[in-house]
């Protein structure tokens, strides 16, 4: 059942006087404190993105990261009924939790807009972000009032389920002299969540080792392409891993690290080839090619590819298959990289590139 949370002003002839609560204004209110102040929630929290869309067209209200690097989706009430809400806040979690690394650094891209999500986490905890992150992650419904049927639902979840759900109210009370008061609790005391979440059956696997990829590569009959490819970009790019694939990343001017290319050898095959993907407009600002130029060097076999849907020509791209003779023909292209960092250094530091003077 709901705690009733009850104020009372003590005066200075130490009498009592109770303070009566009200309504808030709206749920728009808590929004804008919330976004201003996130640590009304919690000070471990940093937020990486507003109004995020999921992949079946609903918007995540914010999406925050701890120090631990778990993703925590905050839901607020708004019109909705709380248990509609949770069930939402539900629903979010399943697309949340296969989130990779690339796919938070392109939503927290948006939302940052002048820093990167490693600096952004740099200053907010005092630590680098953890090299792994998405591991885990955890639910807030926010709201003004939650009703007794929800925080039971809420309760049943977290407690036999080790479900990383709470509930988080946020009252209101006005004393007699015109201050106002915001109080905030919590369905389950946030200590407890934690333990409860420790006790949930199992965990999220871990991204695929490099091992289990190439092993996968030669399964699906590629796994030459695969070690050729690798080995030819790896000069360039650094690599990681997710769950599904080869992640080849570079390093851009303001530091922060942008998936390029990313081979996929469980939707490979012999007859097909090497399953690519590709974020074209990355490439030819590296390359400082027209990305219609870097397009036409990609084998015939390209389609679109657009995994975010994003309005944003960064986060699109192209997609297919790798076949023998195309090796060589991106090693070539990926050469240019080279270039592309000179003319960087050049248009940078155009003194250190000034031709000698006469006689010198």
């Amino acid at each position: 059942m709901a705690e009733e949370v009850r104020i009372w002003q003590v005066d200075k002839s130490d009498a009592l006087t109770e303070i009566r609560r009200s309504a808030l204004d709206r749920e728009a209110r808590i929004e804008k404190w919330i976004i201003s102040d996130v640590s009304l929630l919690s000070p471990d929290l940093l937020i990486i993105g507003e109004q995020v869309e999921t992949a079946f067209g609903k918007l995540i209200d914010l999406l925050c990261i701890d120090r631990s690097g778990s993703l925590v989706i905050v839901e607020l009430k708004r019109h909705m009924t709380p248990r509609e809400v949770t069930a939402q806040v539900l629903d979010y979690a399943s697309w949340v939790k296969d989130l990779d690394a690339e796919a938070i650094d392109a939503i927290s891209a948006r939302y940052l807009k002048s820093g990167t999500l490693e600096a952004a986490f740099q200053s907010k905890f005092g630590i680098e972000l953890p090299e792994v992150i998405n591991e885990h992650h955890a639910m807030l419904v926010v709201a003004s009032e939650i009703d007794d049927s929800t925080e039971r639902i809420i309760r049943y979840l977290s407690e036999t389920y080790g479900v990383d759900i709470n509930a988080v109210r946020f009252e209101f009370f006005q004393t007699p002299n015109g201050g106002q008061l915001l109080v905030r609790t919590f369905t389950v005391a946030p200590e407890e969540a934690e333990t409860n979440a420790k006790k949930r059956p199992g965990k999220r696997s871990p991204p695929a080792t490099r091992e289990e990829l190439e092993k996968a590569a030669s399964d699906a009959g590629v796994g030459d392409l695969y070690r050729r490819f690798k080995q030819g970009l790896e000069s360039y790019f650094s690599t990681g891993t997710t769950k599904t694939t080869l992640y080849f990343a570079a390093k851009w001017p303001d530091g922060s690290r942008k998936v390029v290319w990313a081979l996929v050898p469980g939707a490979s095959s012999s007859e097909d080839g090497l399953r690519y993907q590709l974020y074209s407009k990355r490439l030819s600002d590296l390359l400082h090619l027209d990305e219609d130029e870097v397009v036409a060097r990609l084998p015939s076999n390209r389609e679109r590819w657009d995994p975010w849907h994003s309005d944003s020509p960064e986060f699109k791209g192209w997609a297919g298959y790798i076949k023998n003779d195309d090796i060589q023909k991106i090693v070539d292209l990926v050469k240019k990289i080279e270039i592309g960092k000179t003319v960087d250094a050049l248009l940078d530091h155009p003194e250190r590139f000034k031709p000698p003077s006469p006689g010198a």
